[in-house]
């Protein structure tokens, strides 16, 4: 492992340079768009970076909470996304065998999900999240 400059200062470095030097200069259509997309790889990255470890340990909770198991979420990281990913296909053979069709346990499985939906949006599109909370504010 580097000290500096870390994976999110590069990331960070090339993302910059794609959107402040490369994109202001680009005539064509099809490569402007194509750099805007490869600029907006780059921030999801970045985000992915910055909070996947808490967002992976608060989906272990959830997730363990919806199947009504008591555990502690792995240390190494590389455990956490595989046991996050087997939580998620455990909850799903639990919604298709009809664990969550009694009303209120379908509510608590939909407040649940939208937390970790929301983790999701935050890294992925949170202008897109934003816009749905502004929304929510509006419509109240």
């Amino acid at each position: 492992m580097n000290d500096r400059p870390n994976t999110a200062e590069l990331i960070a470095a090339a993302r910059v340079y794609l959107e402040q030097e490369l994109i202001p200069t680009l005539t064509d259509a099809r490569l402007r768009f194509q750099t805007l997309v490869a600029a907006n790889v780059l921030a999801i990255a970045e985000r992915d970076l910055a909070t996947e470890e808490a967002h992976l340990a608060e989906e272990w909770r959830l997730l363990s909470k919806l199947l009504n198991v008591a555990d502690t979420a792995p240390d190494q990281l590389s455990a956490l996304r595989h046991g996050v990913l087997e939580k998620n296909r455990l909850l799903c053979q639990s919604i298709l065998a009809g664990d969550f069709d009694e009303k209120s346990k379908f509510l608590e499985l939909c407040r649940q999900l939208r937390v970790i939906v929301e983790r999701k949006l935050e890294v992925a599109n949170p202008r897109y999240l934003a816009g749905i909370g502004s929304e929510r504010v509006a419509r109240q």
